[in-house]
């Protein structure tokens, strides 16, 4: 596809004039034009170097960086509100960083609202700040780092990473790497079904030497989870509509490799109030419950502090997103698809 420069840089001053910081742990972009999703997923790429030069050429930036040295945790589960809207939320535990939110208008997909972490870009909370002029269009690689989000159809999808040997398919079909896969969905899909659907056209590939498995919900009540083990798909389907589903750093497939697994104490947490209160929590105890379930502790490898870097609980029937960061509950925020780039403060 050829692409004009012109309208290219026109569209990424138009970006970055968006990047605003919310307050000291969130920040919010609203996209403007193509990030090149469609020429990405027809190349295929198998690791985090492709993808990086192939945005560096596409906004004309050698500045542009993905950050893959980092390792973390993360939950997610799905419920219905009293007033029966379908609910997602997800816990995000990753290296203390910058929360960004993002929203993203794609000529040939659905609009979708998702959220990154800024150690991704290289930015950090005391450093390499976003605000520094030379660091500002680092910004723009966001679209291809999401972790969670919902799009227009009222899809929500969620990565998570599991402690064991990386996915490698090699069945002849086009591969994908994890953050693009999330990307696709929420750009490419209406519900679960066609979130499987899309999966089973690549071979997925995890480019950080570590596993992820995938949690989707849709505004009609559905749920399903995909995990790779031996690099091959496992798909977990509900077993009735609206059952609530949970997903923490383990294998639920058996055989899974679960000799370093995290989150089974979280996973219980969760899944005993879910049962407590049978598809009627509200999104403000949905946000308690994963305020219950946060992670805080040194990396042994890494030695950087992992933290829940923000909670999320959207709302799959309104398309909107209540959100708290930096393990602050006492602060939190309100965003909606409908309304890029507007955050309403709900306490």
């Amino acid at each position: 596809m050829k692409r004009n420069k012109e309208e290219i840089l026109k569209a990424r001053k138009e970006t970055l004039s968006t990047f605003k910081r919310v307050d000291e742990n969130i920040w919010t972009i609203v996209y403007q034009g193509s990030y090149g999703l469609d020429e990405l997923l027809e190349k295929g790429y198998k690791g985090l170097l492709g993808p990086m030069r192939f945005a560096q050429k596409f906004f004309h930036s050698k500045q542009i960086f993905i950050n893959p040295f980092v390792r973390g945790g993360c939950s997610t589960f799905n419920t219905r509100t009293p007033d029966n809207d379908v609910i997602f939320s997800r816990n995000f535990d990753y290296k203390d960083s910058l929360s960004i939110v993002i929203w993203t208008f794609p000529e040939n997909g659905y609009r979708s609202m998702t959220v990154t972490t800024g150690s991704f870009m290289l930015y950090g909370k005391k450093w390499q700040r976003p605000e520094k002029k030379k660091n500002h269009i680092r910004a723009m690689i966001a679209p291809y780092c999401c972790m969670d989000g919902v799009n227009e159809m009222g899809l929500a999808a969620a990565i998570l990473e599991i402690k064991a040997g990386s996915t490698k398919q090699k069945t002849g079909k086009t591969p994908i790497i994890t953050p693009l896969a999330v990307r696709a969905i929420l750009d490419k899909c209406k519900n679960v079904d066609e979130a499987v659907a899309l999966f089973q056209q690549y071979d997925m590939h995890d480019p950080l030497g570590v596993n992820y498995h995938y949690h989707f919900a849709d505004a009609e009540g559905n749920s399903v989870i995909i995990e790779y083990v031996d690099s091959k798909m496992h798909i977990i389907r509900q077993e009735q509509k609206n059952e609530n589903q949970v997903l923490t750093n383990y294998f639920l497939t058996e055989g899974g490799d679960n000799r370093r697994e995290m989150g089974r104490d979280r996973y219980k947490r969760i899944n005993d109030k879910l049962c407590e209160c049978k598809n009627c929590m509200t999104e403000e105890g949905a946000m308690e419950l994963l305020s219950n379930c946060t992670l805080n502790y040194r990396h042994k490898t890494f030695r950087h502090m992992v933290i829940t870097v923000w909670s999320s609980v959207y709302n799959l029937t309104k398309k909107t997103m209540k959100m708290c960061a930096g393990m602050n509950y006492d602060t939190m925020y309100e965003f909606s698809l409908d309304e890029p780039g507007v955050v309403k403060k709900i306490k």
